[in-house]
């Protein structure tokens, strides 16, 4: 963390910059899951005047940093995300000069210096075990989100709009995705920021990246191959799943499928994306107890038509809820 002074009047004016998973970090080691890369943090004790940006590799171009909430992708007063369209980036070491002006007065100057590789294709299957990993970095690519590894998994410290955790890359086609999940807290949701009137965790499949748009960070989540997203109600109370892409697709279970959970318990996620001819793929989801056998029908499928993401990585998400996600398996699919 970087810790400095505004002013000379006193330790309440110390701005604290501090860049989340280090300050040397490496992206594409096992393959890239998207189409940026994302540098996360949060600076503290800005003044609102302040204006912060970074510049790429030396160049010229200076592009402003926005600072949340934003009621979308930046939680907490102060975060940020610097997304990097990996096309921008060099082969092996990059660096951003990270910029704070105040009043005409530059307050800091860094530089950030990370790694990036773009030939690598991310092996499948995949596995992930937590108490191996050393540090998320090594496993997963983060997209969104203050996340840590504990004893039981990778936990998000925040619970707000999309918390995600990438892995994968464009190669990916037909693969099954299973997981942990355990709730241990969640917004109720209602309509408007941060939650959208939703609350859940998901599994999303065929994911490409957020599409470019005009924010900082990019904001738009769609087109995908589908999100299948486990809502969360009041009291844990009328949970039930439902498959989506932001655009055509969206299936819900009906009133009569809806079921009760527990928090502080551990339970199974497993989502599956399969071409089912030249033309379709099947999204299916399934979620139940740990310490019970696994069932053998899905909880819910849906039949999408594919004129948008035949391929594409995976991700784990937690919106408005404080989860972790224990060992990840991923299996490929015959086509």
């Amino acid at each position: 963390m970087w810790i400095f002074s505004a002013c000379s009047v006193g330790a309440e004016n110390e701005i604290a910059v501090d860049i989340w998973y280090g300050e040397n970090q490496r992206f594409g080691d096992l393959g890239n899951p998207q189409r940026q890369i994302n540098i996360l943090g949060n600076i503290q004790n800005l003044d609102h005047k302040s204006r912060v940006y970074y510049t790429l590799n030396g160049g010229d171009k200076e592009i402003v940093i926005t600072l949340g909430s934003d009621l979308h992708r930046l939680a907490m007063e102060g975060d940020f995300n610097i997304d990097l369209q990996r096309s921008e980036l060099l082969e092996g070491k990059n660096h951003i000069d990270l910029q704070i002006i105040q009043d005409g007065k530059k307050l800091l100057s860094r530089t950030l210096s990370f790694n990036y590789s773009a030939a690598n294709s991310w092996p499948l299957p995949y596995f992930i075990n937590w108490n191996e990993a050393g540090k998320l970095q090594n496993v997963v690519e983060v997209v969104d989100g203050d996340w840590e590894i504990t004893s039981l998994g990778a936990h998000i410290k925040e619970q707000y709009y999309d918390r995600i955790l990438a892995f994968g890359d464009s190669s990916w086609a037909n693969y099954e995705v299973e997981t942990t999940v355990i709730f241990h807290d969640y917004i109720p949701p209602a309509e408007g920021p941060p939650t959208y009137n939703v609350s859940h965790v998901a599994i999303a499949s065929r994911w490409p990246g957020h599409d470019h748009d005009s924010l900082q960070p990019d904001r738009k989540w769609f087109p995908l191959g589908a999100t299948a997203e486990f809502r969360i109600t009041d009291d844990y109370d009328s949970c039930r799943w439902r498959i989506f892409d932001g655009e055509d697709l969206y299936v819900e279970q009906e009133a009569w499928e809806y079921r009760s959970i527990q928090p502080e318990k551990k339970y199974m996620l497993k989502h599956c994306v399969e071409n089912i001819s030249n033309s379709e793929a099947r999204y299916s989801v399934k979620f139940w107890p740990a310490n019970e056998k696994e069932p053998e029908q899905w909880d819910l499928q849906a039949v999408e038509v594919m004129t948008r993401k035949e391929t594409g990585s995976a991700l784990l998400l937690a919106h408005n809820t404080e989860v972790t996600f224990g060992n990840v398996s991923v299996i490929p699919l015959d086509d």
